[in-house]
């Protein structure tokens, strides 16, 4: 029986080592896991802006679109720049192109002793957002989904020996 068990141990060894050698290379290749999810979804994103039906194709939209893996490795985000802060930022104007804004009403002006009201062509009190972060999340996710298999596939063989 002792024998039996000798061997058990010296099993429970060598995987305990692989474990361990596994969980040093882990964090690593979590980065690697996310970097790549990222370079997907600012792919999937940019695409999206490209098909928002800007004049420009959203060009100037797109180039301010980073990618940020965490510094732990831990998760991954496309967002704005941070280049500047304000109403005029990178990461306002994205947000108003995402989520909509309103328009301002025109203000009275005075030519003269009579008061002008300017009246605008376009009468919608919203301008509807384009919501390319949205849709890029629908679809990137059945592919991150693959990703992340073939991660713990690679995982799971490395552990296999």
């Amino acid at each position: 029986m002792s024998n039996n068990t000798s061997i058990a141990s010296d099993d429970l060894d060598v995987l305990t080592a692989d474990l361990d050698a596994l969980l040093k290379e882990f964090p690593q290749k979590r980065r690697e896991l996310h970097g790549c999810l990222g370079r997907m979804l600012q792919e999937e994103v940019n695409a999206q802006i490209a098909q928002a039906g800007f004049k420009d194709g959203g060009e100037k939209l797109k180039s301010w679109q980073e990618m940020k893996v965490g510094s732990g490795g831990g998760y991954t985000a496309v967002r704005p720049t941070k280049s500047a802060t304000g109403s005029n930022s990178p990461g306002a104007i994205t947000n108003y192109n995402e989520a909509g804004h309103k328009i301002r009403k025109p203000k009275a002006v005075h030519k003269g002793n009579k008061k002008y009201r300017y009246r605008p062509k376009i009468n919608v009190p919203y301008v509807d957002g384009r919501n390319f972060y949205e849709a890029a999340r629908r679809n990137v996710e059945a592919k991150a989904i693959q990703i992340v298999e073939e991660f713990v596939d690679e995982l799971a063989k490395e552990l296999e020996g």
